[in-house]
């Protein structure tokens, strides 16, 4: 009798497990229109990308995750940037080392800062989960945000992440390619 009671209060927390899970954020949504402080003292915003594909980045400039994951935008920038799209990355550390890291990892498009519950509050994350970066996210031409990953997105931050933006940004820049047929 014990057993029994044991494995059907463990399939109700399971099935309580599947009831309460954090909620999703609101996919697709538009893009809010986040003003990006750069080193230079540029002022950057969401809005300024609008007509381009945009892969907005939230980083620790410290992290190894988001360190690779700028490197490997850094070669997807360069191939589909003639294409229509773009990247903006935003640091979200305290007192982040901008210059040590554009010196470091070279990226061709602008990085700035941004705050940490501003970062959160973007991404729709719910106040009582911990999230972990890099957070990354597409943005289509007409500032609909279209997809968003966090570091807890293990399908996509695995051994083809490279390929996974890749798709990403192709079948969002697809959607704007102007057809050859007339």
């Amino acid at each position: 009798m014990r057993a029994s009671t044991f494995i059907t209060l463990a399939l109700l927390a399971g099935s309580l497990g599947l009831v309460i899970r954090m909620p999703a954020a609101e996919i697709p949504r538009p893009a809010p229109d986040l003003s990006i402080p750069t080193p230079d003292g540029k002022q950057l915003k969401i809005s300024d990308y609008r007509g381009k594909v945009l892969c907005l980045t939230f980083i620790l400039t410290t992290c190894p995750h988001c360190q690779k994951t700028t490197q490997l935008l850094n070669g997807i920038y360069k191939d589909l940037a003639p294409k229509g799209f773009d990247v903006l990355e935003a640091a979200v550390n305290q007192n982040p080392d901008i210059p040590g890291f554009l010196a470091q990892f070279k990226p061709p498009y602008p990085v700035g800062t941004a705050g940490v519950q501003q970062a959160l509050d973007y991404m729709q994350w719910p106040k009582d989960k911990r999230p972990l970066v890099p957070f990354v996210m597409f943005i289509d031409r007409k500032g609909m945000i279209r997809s968003q990953y966090t570091g807890v997105d293990e399908a996509f931050f695995d051994a083809n992440q490279e390929q996974h933006m890749r798709d990403e940004a192709g079948k969002l820049l697809a959607e704007g390619a102007k057809s050859s047929k007339k």
